[in-house]
């Protein structure tokens, strides 16, 4: 656990001055750059199909699934002995609780989305908004990408590289489609790594097995 809260600590440490950073110097070029290369393009519309699990319209459906499956594996029968539904909904409570987290910081934090720069040059903060194009920070579907897929990588880590490259993917393609600046995505990034690192730690402490064998 200690372990852990340093890492924590260091994390958002490093993370703090760079979100800054790119807030002041890089955002803005980089929504620039992006619309002026992609949009309209084959590249934008892969970055919408990769974003497309994560929108406001699927992600709560795939999260309620995933729900009703822990919950049914674990009520089948045999189901205290498989390791799935545990898996399964360890994965859930990382995404949902970091879900949560994000949408009350976009609340509170309030800040205008790259759409709002282009159309009429407004850039920063607005604080306690619900609007959509006043919900930029953090990002949800950067969120929910790397809570569920850091969790995947811990119960199967051979497939590590593969679900980080895949959570990466999903916060790239949040900056390309310029529904996002690249602060945004490492905000949401941080946060779903760590909900998944720390429920990790809630569901299997160190003494407990976490990898899913192959036969459930």
């Amino acid at each position: 656990m200690k372990k852990l809260s340093r890492a924590t600590l260091l994390a958002v440490a490093a993370a703090a001055p760079l979100y800054l950073l790119l807030y002041w110097l890089a955002d803005r070029p980089a929504v620039r750059l992006a619309r002026d290369l992609f949009a309209g393009t084959w590249v934008q519309t892969l970055a919408e199909v990769i974003s497309f699990p994560g929108d406001t319209a699927v992600a709560p459906v795939l999260l309620a699934l995933a729900l009703l499956a822990a919950v049914g594996g674990h009520f089948l029968p045999g189901g205290k002995e498989r390791r799935w539904p545990v898996a399964l909904f360890y994965i859930w409570t990382s995404a949902f609780v970091a879900s949560l987290a994000g949408q009350a910081l976009k609340f509170l934090l309030g800040r205008y989305r790259p759409e709002l720069l282009f159309a009429s040059g407004r850039y920063g903060l607005t604080f306690f908004a619900t609007r959509w194009e006043l919900t930029s920070t953090p990002s949800s579907h950067t969120i929910l990408a790397f809570s569920s897929l850091t969790a995947l990588s811990l119960l199967l880590p051979r497939g590590r590289i593969v679900f980080l490259f895949l959570a990466l993917l999903v916060g790239l393609s949040r900056v390309i489609v310029t529904a996002h600046y690249p602060s945004d995505v490492l905000f949401g990034a941080m946060l779903g790594i760590f909900s998944a690192l720390w429920f990790h730690r809630l569901f299997y402490p160190p003494e407990f097995p976490a990898a899913v064998p192959a036969g459930g």
